[in-house]
């Protein structure tokens, strides 16, 4: 450091004069350093100077660039607004022209309205006119309506009529249709011992020395001998059905079961006299019957065997005794009952046509009536043949009651079925009854319901 300056007496002032404050010379002594940095500082301030307006160049471009580029978009802006400001004059001007015909238009129409208006009351006043006209007309159509409907009246009447007489006329033609049938169906000489005759479900075998019966089928209409009886069976059977024929005789029922129940079914037909049975195997094969069963057993209330009756009269034949005019020899058969043939006491359908012994064929079915009970039963009822072996109409009746079921008699002609009793069948020389359990399944089928 400089040493500080020294005061001599002869620098020193006078006495009138003040001596010099502690900061003027403290600022005194100062002096020599700053002039020693005066030069570095001038050179730092030219330096940074130059840095300082550099960097401030540096930072000015972008937003000097951002003020260009956003005074060009202010321009063209600008230019757009004039444009557009162009644009709407324009449309103000053409908006004038529109209200100019808007206005000329309004004033056509109120002419065309006015001129309307006188043509709306022209049409009001026609429209009028065409009004009387119409009611005019409506009185006339009534009339004529009311003379159409008196000749409609007589014209149903004349209609009821005819339909009356189009019923009858199956009745009238139904026979004449048959017997154009039966002379298109040929008779085939099967073999030595058997004709074969066309049915409506395939042939059956009669037998060529019984000539009568033959004569008596072919005269048959295609349903057979007894036709309404068929029709029952087919609407009792089902596919699938385990059914019986206990009396089979030529197989004329056991066709149509075995039809109705089909391959996926069983039909077991019992005839135990040699003749009809030889015609039932015959029709079994020649129709392919493969799931008919035919047994040489007559079906009774016990098993055993017993003397069996053959009648002159092919179907008379019975375990009981004959008219002396009808039996021509006995043979021996064996009998079975159903609740021991019946597969696993199945059956669903069963038809008896025993000659009287219908009551011996029920008293041995009891399991299977208990284990089956949906069944039906169609047998035949004759009084005749009731009176030969000892039992009354009302026994009859009574035992098939007594196992459950109600007997409708079977119309063979047109094959309908009527609630009959005991009092109402003794009237009849012969008659199939359809015996069936009130409200089952096969009362339903039996009555079409």
């Amino acid at each position: 450091m400089a040493p500080a300056p020294s005061w001599s007496a002869e620098a020193a002032p006078s006495g009138a004069e003040q001596a010099p404050s502690p900061a003027e010379t403290a600022a005194a002594a100062a002096t020599p350093g700053r002039r020693r940095l005066a030069l570095p500082r001038r050179i730092a301030a030219k330096l940074f100077g130059r840095v300082a307006d550099y960097g401030r160049r540096y930072l000015q471009a972008p937003v000097l660039h951002e003020l260009g580029e956003q005074r060009a978009l202010s321009h063209a802006l600008l230019d757009e607004l004039r444009h557009t400001r162009l644009h709407v004059v324009q449309l103000e001007r053409q908006l004038e022209a529109l209200a100019i015909e808007h206005g000329r238009s309004v004033s056509a129409l109120a002419a065309l309205a006015n001129g309307h208006g006188q043509q709306l009351t022209a049409m009001l006043a026609a429209q009028d006119a065409l009004a009387l006209r119409q009611e005019r007309m409506a009185e006339e159509q009534g009339q004529i309506a009311r003379t159409h409907s008196e000749r409609l009246f007589a014209i149903e009447g004349i209609a009821a009529t005819s339909v009356t007489h189009l019923e009858t006329l199956p009745a009238l033609f139904g026979p004449r249709f048959d017997e154009l049938e039966i002379k298109q169906r040929p008779l085939i000489a099967y073999d030595d011992e058997s004709m074969a005759i066309r049915m409506r479900d395939g042939y059956v075998m009669a037998p060529r020395h019984l000539p009568t019966f033959v004569t008596m089928l072919a005269n048959a209409t295609s349903r057979g001998l007894e036709p309404g009886t068929g029709d029952v069976l087919r609407r009792l059977i089902q596919p699938g059905m385990v059914v019986a024929d206990v009396g089979a005789n030529i197989g004329l029922l056991t066709l149509v079961m075995a039809w109705a129940t089909g391959p996926s079914g069983h039909v077991i037909a019992f005839e135990p006299e040699a003749v009809p049975r030889s015609n039932l195997e015959k029709m079994k094969h020649l129709n392919g019957l493969s799931w008919v069963e035919v047994r040489d057993q007559a079906v009774g209330e016990s098993a055993g065997r017993l003397t069996f009756h053959v009648s002159d009269i092919i179907g008379h034949s019975s375990l009981y005794a004959l008219p002396d005019a009808e039996e021509a020899r006995t043979v021996e058969v064996e009998v079975v009952r159903l609740d021991d043939v019946a597969p696993a006491q199945r059956l669903d359908v069963v038809k008896i046509d025993v000659e009287g012994a219908e009551l011996d064929v029920l008293a041995g079915m009891k399991g299977v009536i208990a284990k089956n009970p949906d069944l039906a039963i169609v047998a035949e009822f004759g009084p005749e043949h009731l009176k030969r072996v000892g039992q009354t109409p009302a026994q009859w009746f009574k035992a098939f009651g007594d196992a459950g079921f109600t007997p409708y008699m079977i119309d063979e002609t047109r094959g309908d079925c009527v609630k009959t009793n005991a009092k109402a069948a003794a009237k009849v020389v012969s008659a199939n009854i359809a015996f069936v359990r009130a409200g089952g399944d096969a009362q339903k089928r039996l009555l079409n319901r």
